[in-house]
């Protein structure tokens, strides 16, 4: 295998970019079409989305949002934007101050950290950082559906999501009666949902109005509380009207129109009801902070298919209809489908949350150490500018208060916070406040983005960002003397369970920190300032990853979990591990742990790919590590990883990368397809994880950046298509992808 130096490599990438493995050009419409989600029962996990990545609607079988009710919990029927966040009232007048507390650990004996629970903190520096996660929360627009329907009156469903065009074509029989609806929502920047009506009699449609829940992992809707919120019709007349929402101290508008004569009267204090004389007939909704009229059903059909169509040809693309492999269909209908999710949910103008915009996974909170999984995509599929979007954010809004958390700490620089929302506050957390690896992402943004459109303008624009936050991540290191190098210590490990007071060196800290220095001192060049002497020391002494006995990369050198065997024990954290999908409250517990004795000849290192695999994979090559040591890792989690169970996380893309980067493509192959499970793929694209996570869009970004370096590779890749067999049995084409640093 070769692998080039990454400094050395960075030229060949636009050469790369523009090859393909085969000259014949692809067919994108016919891709795309023979991928569109097909629908046909009405079920709770059967929603799809329209939108346009700012705004996003999740629909029922009826094209509409006719039974919010009964979809509560699965994928929920939202109407959410990027704008539409919600407080509660704060009458005690909590502060993120009284949720800090000096929390020594090793290495960093007093730093400053937004704690839940915490060692010291009394009841009220609690209730403040209860209110704080919770506040704000993404704001629930309102549902829009057909009215006086029963779920057990549908029947004969026949729906198709037209992705090229942006459209949902929905047909159903409601007690009988044939029903055809075509959905749009419109283009960007435009909060609308359109739709077409044909049936044999006159369907009135129900705009109904919630107020937020609060709660971490719901649809937002409580439907019993209208004396907190009002819904006031401030104009009407023939065709179109007005309303003015109000819910604490947010307001913010709907327009409605339709064609025809119809009916609109309010039938509850948060419902209205618009009734049509024909069958045949059209509406349209639009949301918005301030009043703006709603399109025509045409011209938000003509907005959505510009937006889609422009999306899809310029986007890169991947065909596998020359596969003769029996996984390459599931694989490229993920592929295309996680394509249309991620535009239509996480093109905003700051980092997505888990569920998007379709329901409220951590208050509808974002987590900063998920933009790898959730975004990083856009470069390499040659929509840099989507990523561009999101790194604006960090340095126009974020960069204050990442200042203010590193200078609580002691550190110099920005120190990146994990959990947050649109006003970058930080949350209180008694994990995602000691994580690390957030910490570098911005520097893989703004290399990525870099790579995918050079200029000197982007560097200056940049520089800033990425100096700050390698100054905080070089001092973060603790300086070992007694071995002369640098250790990692005081940071929880990437997976949450490898705590912070007790683990050392974790494997994949390690190597981002090492690769986040190397791009800031390369940034520094391309300007023409001179490299920090100090970052090329740490560089030089960082530690190395650890190993077992037998030559097989450990998670971390020390940890919760890692077995310590100098002393022939492993040990445990008497704290509960982390529920299905991670903390929300539960907290860590005592810093105690335990000790089990190792047994003489067990086999005691799986490897994970959460941890070490990790380290070289999304992270190109360096001298923390050796190819053959992550060879023989690679093989070792390849013999105990379960391929059958589990779901689509961010695990298996990550497996798939390590693989690919050894160019084990049957590793990779086999990682990204989970040995063909079907039955984890919901009929819209996404993947179903567990009753809370019922969708999880970090592992749709995450396989299209696994299966993108799997076709594009990285610099200096010494074969084409190295992520998949060459055995004849996949003939895999793309177009527009680019490699990997």
């Amino acid at each position: 295998m070769t692998c080039l130096p990454f400094r050395t490599a960075t030229g060949l990438f636009l050469a790369l970019t523009l090859l393909s493995c085969s000259s014949a050009k692809i067919d994108r419409h016919a891709l795309v079409e023979r991928n569109n989600p097909h629908v046909d029962a009405l079920a709770p996990l059967n929603s799809l989305n329209l939108g346009n990545g700012t705004f996003t609607l999740t629909l029922d079988a009826t094209g509409l949002q006719t039974f919010p009710e009964f979809c509560k919990d699965g994928l929920s029927l939202g109407t959410c934007s990027e704008w539409g966040w919600h407080a509660f009232p704060n009458p005690e007048g909590y502060t993120q101050e009284e949720t800090l507390e000096d929390h020594p650990l090793p290495g960093h004996p007093h730093g400053i950290y937004a704690v839940q629970e915490g060692y010291t903190l009394d009841a009220r520096g609690k209730a403040a950082a209860t209110w704080i996660r919770e506040n704000p929360h993404r704001l629930h627009l309102g549902n829009v559906g057909f009215d006086g329907m029963l779920p057990e009156e549908i029947t004969g469903i026949d729906q198709t999501l037209d992705m090229w065009d942006g459209v949902l074509h929905s047909s159903f029989r409601w007690k009988d009666l044939p029903v055809t609806v075509t959905s749009v929502s419109a283009g960007e920047g435009e909060d609308v949902l359109a739709a077409r009506v044909e049936c044999a009699q006159p369907l009135p449609v129900v705009l109904r109005f919630p107020y937020p829940t609060g709660q971490h992992s719901d649809d937002g809707s409580d439907w019993n509380a209208d004396e907190k919120h009002t819904t006031e019709i401030v104009a009407q007349q023939p065709g179109n009207a007005l309303l003015k929402r109000t819910l604490d101290d947010v307001v913010y508008y709907v327009s409605v129109r339709w064609d025809g004569a119809a009916t609109l009267e309010r039938t509850g204090p948060n419902r209205l009801t618009l009734t049509p004389e024909a069958g045949a007939w059209s509406f349209s909704v639009r949301f918005a902070p301030q009043p703006e009229d709603a399109p025509d059903f045409r011209t938000a059909a003509a907005a959505a298919k510009r937006l889609w169509n422009g999306y899809w040809k310029a986007s890169g693309v991947i065909d596998f209809s020359r596969c003769t492999d029996p996984r390459a269909p599931l694989l490229e209908r993920r592929v295309v489908q996680s394509q249309y999710l991620m535009r239509v949910q996480e093109a905003q103008h700051f980092p997505p949350a888990e569920t998007g915009l379709t329901y409220n996974s951590w208050f509808g909170k974002f987590h900063l150490e998920m933009v790898m999984w959730h975004s990083f995509h856009w470069a390499t599929w040659s929509q840099g500018e989507l990523l561009r979007r999101q790194l604006a954010w960090y340095k126009d809004t974020a960069m204050p208060g990442a200042r203010e958390i590193a200078r609580r700490q002691g550190f110099p620089g920005v120190r990146w916070m994990k959990m947050t929302d649109p006003s970058a506050l930080e949350a209180p957390s008694d994990v995602g406040s000691f994580l690390l690896w957030q910490q570098p992402h911005p520097i893989y943004m703004a290399e990525l983005i870099y790579r995918s459109d050079p200029s000197r303008a982007f560097l200056e624009e940049y520089n800033d960002l990425v100096q700050q936050t390698a100054e905080m991540l070089a001092a973060f290191p603790t300086y070992d003397a007694a071995h002369d190098r640098y250790n990692i210590e005081g940071a929880c490990g990437a997976n949450e369970s490898y705590n912070e007071d007790y683990t050392v060196n974790p494997a994949f800290e390690l190597s981002y920190l090492h690769f986040g220095i190397t791009v800031a001192q390369l940034w520094r060049e391309r300007l023409g300032q001179g490299r920090k002497v100090e970052w090329d020391t740490l560089l030089e002494k960082l530690a190395p990853l650890a190993a077992s006995p037998d030559g097989i990369y450990l998670p971390a050198e020390k940890g919760p979990g890692v077995p310590d065997f100098e002393k022939g024990v492993i040990p445990r954290s008497l704290a509960a591990p982390a529920p299905p999908g991670g903390y929300i409250n539960a907290q860590r517990g005592t810093r105690e742990l335990a000790f089990t004795p190792m047994e003489p000849g067990r086999e005691y290192v799986r490897a994970t790919s959460s941890e070490n695999l990790l380290a070289f994979g999304v992270l190109p090559a360096n001298r923390l590590f050796t190819e053959e040591g992550m060879m023989k890792t690679l093989d070792r989690a390849a013999q105990y990883y379960d391929f059958t169970r589990g779901s689509w996380s961010w695990n298996y893309p990550s497996l798939a990368m390590n693989a690919t980067r050894l160019l084990r493509p049957d590793v990779a192959l086999r990682a990204i397809t989970m040995d063909d499970r079907s039955d984890l793929l919901l009929p819209g694209g996404n993947n179903y994880r567990t009753e809370r996570l019922r969708m999880y869009l970090p592992g749709n970004g995450g396989l299209l950046l696994a299966v993108g370096m799997m076709c594009a590779g990285w610099d200096g890749c010494p074969v084409e298509n190295p992520g998949f067999p060459k055995d004849g049995t996949w003939d895999v084409r793309w177009e527009g992808l680019k490699p990997m640093p």
